[in-house]
């Protein structure tokens, strides 16, 4: 999503291993974890995109 919306997403990836600490911040419990707009939403696992674009929608209004 962030590549096809590089204006509107930013997208990072990070190894939970090697960053204890911020796998701890976000209290990641299974890999792929996406955090949503620093932690307001959260999808564990490998969603489908409508499921996903739902998760997103969800974060934004919180």
């Amino acid at each position: 999503m962030a590549m096809e919306n590089p204006g509107m997403i930013r997208a990072e990836a990070v190894d939970a291993a090697e960053f204890p600490e911020l796998a701890n911040q976000f209290r990641v419990q299974g890999v792929p974890q996406t955090v949503i707009n620093s932690g307001k939403g959260t999808a564990v696992g490998a969603f489908p995109e409508a499921r996903m674009v739902a998760e997103i929608r969800n974060a934004l209004k919180n």
